[in-house]
């Protein structure tokens, strides 16, 4: 059997729904991808440090993490990539003109830093640390993910900057890198195979920039429409068996 690359987005197509929880069903397919030969490898847009734990619980060892910008191979962090920081600059004084709230991720670690105290409780608060502290935004070297406060329904729109800009929870945006695609590119690179051997799983719009020829690309059953336009084939719902279920149609497992 050719050897094939996996590539399987986190949240809501292995995991259920946000949860570092992947169903057994998809669990065994993994391993059983493994066994077979077959390169596993998650990638996602969270942090390296948030992606390469999950990857760890299950065995994978391999990771394209921050939308594309980091590279884990075989446990080892080979890049990782911060947004250009001269666009976040002007990005924040905007912010702090228009006193909208922000935060950034400076380093590879679950804290985020914030001038502002309301920031403690926005933004999927849980699951980070929230350093509230003075920031000189001129003196910031490397940023690897803002999130800020949106602009009120009739205010002008915020300048992006050029940089990809995503819809967050709690009245939220988050700021950062969307081209997975390109990081499974470096990754293959690495590998010294070939392209068309890539196989990638999806769900939401931040997996679109994976969903490009020549990988072959499978939509989850509960993926966004816009993701379903661009695969090769949709299967089930992550949690009613969908990754074991392709896997078993195109004879991989």
């Amino acid at each position: 059997m050719r050897k094939k690359y996996f590539f399987f987005d986190i949240d809501r197509t292995l995991g259920l729904d946000i949860s570092q929880i992947i169903p057994a069903d998809t669990v065994y397919c993994l391993n059983r991808l493994r066994q077979l030969g077959h390169s596993v490898a998650i990638a996602t847009g969270r942090l390296q440090c948030d992606g390469f734990r999950t990857a760890s619980r299950y065995g994978i060892t391999s990771l394209v993490s921050d939308g594309g910008n980091s590279l884990t191979i075989d446990n080892t962090l080979i890049e990782m990539n911060g947004l250009p920081i001269a666009n976040c600059r002007a990005l924040l004084h905007e912010l702090e003109r228009r006193h909208l709230p922000w935060a950034v991720f400076t380093d590879n670690t679950m804290v985020r830093h914030t001038p502002y105290e309301s920031f403690r409780h926005l933004g999927q608060s849980q699951l980070f640390q929230t350093d509230v502290t003075p920031v000189d935004i001129d003196s910031l070297t490397t940023i690897y993910k803002i999130v800020h406060v949106r602009p009120a329904a009739g205010d002008p729109p915020l300048d992006t900057y050029g940089l990809s800009r995503l819809p967050y929870i709690t009245n939220t945006y988050l700021v950062e890198p969307t081209d997975k695609g390109a990081g499974i590119r470096r990754f293959m690179e690495h590998a010294g195979a070939p392209l068309e051997d890539v196989v990638v799983f999806g769900d939401g719009l931040n997996d679109i920039a994976m969903f490009v020829s020549p990988f072959f690309r499978i939509a989850m059953g509960n993926a966004r429409p816009q993701l379903k336009e661009r695969a090769d084939y949709i299967t089930d719902d992550n949690d009613k068996g969908g990754i074991f279920h392709a896997c078993r149609r195109f004879g991989w497992i």
